[in-house]
Formats: C-alpha cells, structure tokens, sequence
C-alpha cells in the first residue's frame, strides 16, 4: 500500500470534487486497529504523549477523596462529630465542586488560546497555570486559622481546574486531528486511559503515605506529585508538532505540511494535505457569510444537533456515578472500612480499569460507539441498583460489597462509557468548530460536575442526607434516563471521515440510519 501512494492522492482530489468520499490510503478503515497502530505509530507516538495532561486530571480526581481521609488532614481541616473526625459536608461539597469552577472558567479560555496561538501554546499554558495553583494547595495549611485554611485549598483547586480543564480540552481537540479515522476513537480513548493512569498513581502515592498519615507531609507530598505531572505534560507539548489542522486554518500550508511529515509517512503526506484542505474548504463554504469562528456557530442549522450530541455526551458521566466513586474511598473509610484495605480496593480497581480501556480499543473498533456505551450504561444501571439494595443492611459483608462494586462502576465505566464519551465529544463537531465545540462541551462538563460534586455529599455524607449506599439508587435511576437518551439521540459514527460526517448532519439523517448510511460525495 505504501509502494503506490499516488491512487490515494487521486481518490482525495475526486472526494475534493465531490465525486467519492473516499479517503487516502492513512484512513483506510478497511485495516485491523492492530495494522492501522502498526502503520500510523509516529501519530499514535505524539497523542500519547499529548495525552499526559488528562493523566494529571486523573491523579487530582481521586487524591482529595483519598487525601481527606487521612488523620492529619482531618486534623487540620476537619471537626470533630459524635466524637469522630469528619469533614463537614459544606466543606467537603465546596472543595470538589471547586475544581468544577475552574473548569468552566478554563474552558472558555481554552476556546480561544487554542485557535489563536495553538495546541501546543495551549497545553503548556494550562501545565503552568496547575502549577501555580498546586503550590496554592501545597502551602494551604500554614495559615493558623481554620477557615483561611479551608479557603485557601478552596482557591487552590479553583486554580488547578483552569488548568487541568485547559489540558484535558486541549487535548481532545488535538488528539482528533492528527491521526486517521480508524485510529481516531484509540487516539481520543487514550484520554480516559491515562486519566484511569493517573488515578492509579493517585492511590499508589496515597496508599504509600498511609503509614504516615498522622503527619502533614502525608498529604502534602500527595500534592506536590502532581508538580511532577504537570510538568510531563509541558515538555510533552514542547516536543509535539502543532496540529496540521491549526496551521492549515492560519494558512500555514508550509507548516501544516512540515507537521505532518512529523506524524505520518512520506508516502502518507500529500495524501493528507489534499483530505484536510478538502474538508476545510467545504466547511469555509458552508460558513461563507462568517467572518470567523463564533460561539454561537455552534448552536445554528445541523451544528445545533451535533452541539446537542457533545453535551449530553459530555455530562452523562455524572448519570453514571463518577462523583459519588471519586468519594468511594472517603465514603468507605467513613463507613468503617480500614483505610488500607480502602485504598487496596481502589489500587485494584484503577489496575482493573487500565486493562479495561485496552479491551475498549477494539470492543468499540468491533461494536462502534453507540453499542458500547449503550451496553455500559445498561450494566451500570444495574450494578448502582445492587449497590442501592446493600446499602439497606448495615452487615461488614455489606459494606465490603458496596465497596468492591463501587470500585467495579469504575471498571465497568472504563470499559465502555469512559473511553467513547471523549471519542463522541471530539468527533462530532467540525473541524472548524472543533475548538469551541469541545469547549462548550468542556463548560456543560463542568457544571454539571459542580452540580454533582456539590450535592452528592450532602446527600451520603452522616452529618447531612446520610443515604450511605442507597445513594447508588439515585444513579441506577439516572443510568437509565442516560440509556433512552442514547437510543434516541446518539448516531453511529465509527469509521466515518469528518466530510462524510458533514454530509450527514446536513441531510438530517435519523439516528438509527447513520451506520447503514452511504454517502453520496456531493454535499
């Protein structure tokens, strides 16, 4: 395939004209995902490396429900209820839902350093901007007063969303662009992969911290770990080329094509400028009358059901549980299980869930987008469901399997809703709008994650709600609500070209017809 890359080039010039949509010999969805990785390494080599970022988020998810449950943090920033440390649940909601806020801040600044000064500006710029707000946190408990305390790590975690968001985002966008369609939903999974990534590392640096968890530096070299991620992911933006589709829309062909002999074959390289140049100049035609790039292009004509699309997918991880398994640990330990034996069981379930976003890269490849995440979403309905019966019996083998299935939500999320909804929330838009599109998607995210973090404590928490392990009824109902909005909304779009996948949301065609759909190449 490599002898000839010529006919490829000549597909993409009739695809230019509208005659086929076929796409260069580096897209060829007719390849296994092993043959495509083997063919495509030196892009795959570059997402992996941009997909560091995500793997600081990770880390950050589950840290702070680890880190206060350790005693000297309690003690520092915790009260004292029925004779036992805990943290209060204005407290404990404020902290996880502050992170949510940066978020959303970080997403709409991401949109726009993204498209004016690059992929690579914008990761770096996300990694310093953790950074600073992880020496906020590491310094927080100096102050004398507890309040300030607890403010302090309040504003630190602010500060650390604008980042990690800025990361995470940027990621996504960039990870879209650079590799082939058949690579493209293993290139967006590696964002679920090395968040799950960092949240092994979060329980090992935990877990290793446990001996000493009467003293400060227990959870204050928690933190500065994260110093060391954040890190990774600057030089990793250092040493990525920048994205062929950025350079190409500042007309940049030069650059465009000098980065994309950085990801791809010689023979590869052509064949891909003329697919990008085509694809842009339909979408420019489609937005003749637009003078740049807007927010609110996102919401008009057939942009508004992709929009649609990119939201729920970007929310519905909330549906799923994620806030109240980021609590497991502390919920668990406050329930009466020991903290070793807490963390071994979240240890074994990152380990677990790492294995599983493997089998997801060809369960998705095998099923498509649609199917995995429908199938996820109908066992997590019913292991939040069993979860919710457990929690009725006060028994110790009831709380060691709330705990182990807990635990399992994050394998089974992994091996399904975890790796697609990234593929989903990058996919869908187009390249145009890309940026923002995700962005958009990014802010929904984190509201609706600030919403959740908010209240989900207050409702399991003993000083508040107190449901404990009922509380896993709440999201078997809401799996379910997630499983009929799939159904109805949410198309196939496994092995389709972002020009095929325009000429479909401009023919309006129905959910259930995009996996049969042919396209006709004149759009």
């Amino acid at each position: 395939m490599e002898n000839d890359p010529k006919p490829s080039v000549e597909m993409v010039e009739k695809e230019k004209k509208g005659v086929s949509l076929t796409v260069n010999e580096h897209d060829a969805t007719s390849l296994t995902l092993l043959q495509s990785l083997k063919q495509n390494y030196k892009s795959v080599v570059f997402s992996i490396l941009m997909a560091t970022g995500p793997m600081a988020f990770g880390f950050d998810i589950i840290i702070v429900g680890v880190v206060t449950a350790f005693p000297a943090f309690l003690e520092r920033f915790g009260e004292l209820r029925d004779g036992m440390p805990i943290l209060p649940s204005i407290w404990l909601s404020l902290w996880n839902a502050s992170m949510q806020i940066g978020f959303m801040i970080g997403s709409v600044i991401v949109g726009w350093v993204a498209d004016r000064f690059g992929r690579k500006i914008s990761m770096m710029t996300g990694s310093i901007i953790t950074v600073a707000g992880i020496a906020v946190v590491y310094t927080c408990d100096l102050s004398d007063s507890m309040d300030h305390r607890r403010g302090t790590f309040l504003a630190g975690k602010i500060v650390i969303g604008m980042g990690l968001s800025m990361m995470a985002t940027t990621c996504m966008t960039y990870n879209s662009e650079i590799v082939p369609v058949k690579l493209r939903g293993f290139a967006l999974s590696l964002f679920q992969f090395q968040l799950v990534f960092g949240q092994l590392i979060a329980a090992v640096v935990a877990g290793s911290q446990i001996p000493d968890g009467l003293q400060r530096m227990s959870y204050r070299i928690c933190f500065a770990t994260q110093w060391a991620l954040a890190g990774t992911a600057f030089i990793s933006a250092l040493i990525v080329p920048e994205s062929p589709a950025w350079l190409l829309r500042k007309n940049d062909e030069a650059g465009a094509r000098k980065s994309f002999g950085w990801l791809y074959k010689p023979s590869q390289v052509e064949a891909a400028m003329v697919a990008l140049q085509s694809t842009l100049e339909h979408e420019k035609q489609e937005q003749a009358d637009a003078a740049d790039v807007t927010w609110l292009e996102c919401f008009k004509g057939p942009n508004f059901r992709r929009m649609r699309i990119i939201i729920f997918a970007s929310i519905v991880q909330q549906f799923h549980g994620t806030t109240f398994v980021a609590n497991g640990t502390y919920f668990m330990i406050i329930a009466g299980l020991s903290p070793e034996k807490s963390i071994m069981v979240l240890e074994i379930a990152s380990g677990l869930s790492l294995a599983a976003i493997m089998i997801s890269w060809f369960l998705v490849d095998y099923l498509g987008r649609r199917r995995t995440i429908m199938g996820c979403t109908a066992l997590l309905a019913a292991t939040w469901l069993s979860v919710g019966i457990a929690g009725f019996f006060s028994t110790q083998a009831a709380l060691w399997y709330m705990g182990v299935m807990i635990n399992l939500v994050m394998v089974f999320f992994n091996i399904g809703s975890g790796p697609v909804i990234p593929i989903i929330a990058s996919e869908t838009s187009s390249v145009r709008l890309r940026a923002k599109a995700n962005a958009v998607g990014f802010i929904c995210n984190s509201f609706m994650s600030w919403v959740f973090n908010f209240c989900v404590p207050y409702i399991f928490n003993s000083d508040e709600g107190n449901l404990g392990g009922k509380t896993g009824l709440i999201f078997a109902a809401l799996s379910v609500i997630a499983w009929v909005v799939f159904w109805f909304d949410l198309p196939e779009m496994k092995n389709r070209t972002y020009l095929e996948l325009d000429e479909m949301f401009e023919n309006k065609v129905k959910t259930r017809q995009f996996r049969k759909y042919e396209c006709q190449g004149s759009i």
